[in-house]
């Protein structure tokens, strides 16, 4: 019989070994999550593909002054002859030709180089818009990233307030059984106890949905154990508004954009104007070869027997435009177009200045009134925990009763959530100001860590 039992637990012992480990959760910082995003996002490398594109063309501006050249070779397969007519149709092969031409043409215009500068500027406009999708992508990820820390540190006060109302009410049960307790009050326990479990559901659903979304950023599978580290201490910032749009207002994406926009207007301008108005001197020269009926005959000419013979030419033509100087014509409604089109960019240029001047100072006041919120919000959830201890105490004396008790965990409880709620708002709104001037949101708060909130407020 202890033999048996031995071999049981022997081959108990063998089976548990076994048993695949769990696998560790994979602890993802805010680094890690932000290369992520930005190595598996289509977006982004659609934008490497186009930037690299824009690269080529602006380190090739000669292909703007290279000569067109042009090729061509021919045979006639069939000489011509009656197919109807008297004397009907004959196939005379002493009469098959052959040609071969090679041609070059090279034109010059003062508008040459207005195109190599659009070209250049096309090029910058290019890394300008690959940058900011960089750095959208990556506030976006920090965004979330944010987002899901606040949620895990609100299921974790969830999941306290369970386990606080649980151990009330089973301490309670056996006061109501021992008949020292009213059905009202466990009743109410009961009913604290099922709040708890469904308000601690609703958010644990709402955080593995963001979570989805969140994985699916980075490329991730849905299935994927993660574990998310990394604070940011919430410290105040304080920045004067007028300074920061006199540093940085010329460096936003959105500015810069209008700006290389006017630039290309303009350059447009002066390609219509300077194609339309002014001279264009073209050189050229063809080459001819094929058979001659004799030396010094046009190539082409004999069959097949006769000899080769090659004729080479060249000419310079100026072209004169006359049609853009007369008003009222189409090349001259083309230039005053163009001119119309430089003046809307420069007013569409002054508009979204005045917008930018209007968020970067909204911003800016925003994160002082945040600020003194997030102060009283502290100061609020310091006076529920003292209130919370002191009922607990009442409570457990006699001298409060279950539903005191019950209201001041609840006023515990939000509080926190209003403070978990006010510091990720101050974050985003960090992170917006950042956006706002172009800058990297470590250096706009003075921080170099990984980011995320502190889930142990």
């Amino acid at each position: 019989m202890n033999l048996a039992r031995f071999w049981i637990l022997a081959f108990f012992i063998c089976t548990l070994g076994t048993l695949p480990a769990r696998a560790q959760p994979l602890t993802l910082s805010l680094e890690e999550a932000i290369q992520r995003a930005l190595n598996q996002s289509i977006n982004i490398r659609r934008e490497s593909i186009d930037l690299a594109t824009a690269e080529y063309s602006a380190s090739r501006l000669w292909s703007e002054i290279f000569p067109s050249f042009s090729l061509r070779a021919g045979f006639n397969i069939l000489p011509s002859t009656p197919l109807f007519t008297e004397p009907g149709f004959q196939y005379e092969s002493d009469n098959l030709r052959y040609s071969l031409n090679l041609g070059l043409a090279l034109s010059l215009n003062p508008s040459i180089r207005a195109s190599m500068n659009n070209i250049e500027l096309a090029f910058r406009a290019r890394l300008l818009s690959y940058e900011d999708a960089r750095r959208q992508l990556e506030i976006r990820v920090i965004k979330d990233f944010l987002r899901l820390i606040t949620m895990q540190a609100t299921i974790l006060h969830m999941e306290q307030n369970l386990e606080f109302a649980t151990q009330t009410m089973n301490s309670l049960q056996i006061a109501w059984m021992n008949g020292l307790l009213s059905e009202l009050a466990w009743l109410n326990a009961q009913f604290s106890v099922a709040t708890a479990q469904y308000e601690l559901n609703t958010a644990r659903g709402s955080y593995q949905t963001r979570l989805w979304e969140f994985l699916a950023l980075l490329g991730m599978d849905a299935g994927s154990d993660i574990a998310l580290s990394g604070t940011i201490d919430i410290t105040q910032i304080l920045h004067d508004p007028e300074q920061l749009i006199l540093e940085h207002l010329p460096k936003r994406p959105d500015i810069i954009s209008r700006y290389q926009t006017v630039q290309r207007l303009e350059l447009s301008r002066t390609i219509t104007t300077l194609s339309g108005r002014t001279p264009t001197l073209t050189f050229s020269t063809d080459w001819a070869g094929g058979p001659g009926q004799q030396p010094g005959a046009s190539p082409g000419s004999g069959n097949l027997d006769s000899p080769f013979v090659d004729r080479v030419s060249g000419s310079v033509t100026l072209n004169i435009p006359v049609d853009s100087w007369i008003p009222g014509t189409r090349q001259n409604q083309n230039i005053r177009a163009a001119n119309a089109e430089v003046e809307k960019a420069l007013l569409d240029l002054q508009n979204v200045q005045t917008q930018a001047k209007t968020e970067i100072r909204s911003l800016v006041s925003n994160l002082g009134s945040t600020w003194e919120s997030l102060e009283i919000a502290r100061l609020r959830v310091s006076i529920a925990e003292r209130t919370v201890d002191a009922a607990e105490v009442g409570f457990r004396n006699g001298t409060a009763a279950f539903q005191e008790l019950e209201d001041r965990r609840r006023d515990l409880s939000n509080a926190r959530q209003t403070l978990l709620q006010g510091e990720l708002n101050y974050q985003n709104l960090l992170l917006d100001l950042a956006a706002a001037l172009n800058m990297d949101w470590r250096a706009l708060t003075g921080q170099h860590s990984s980011a995320g909130l502190n889930p142990e407020v």
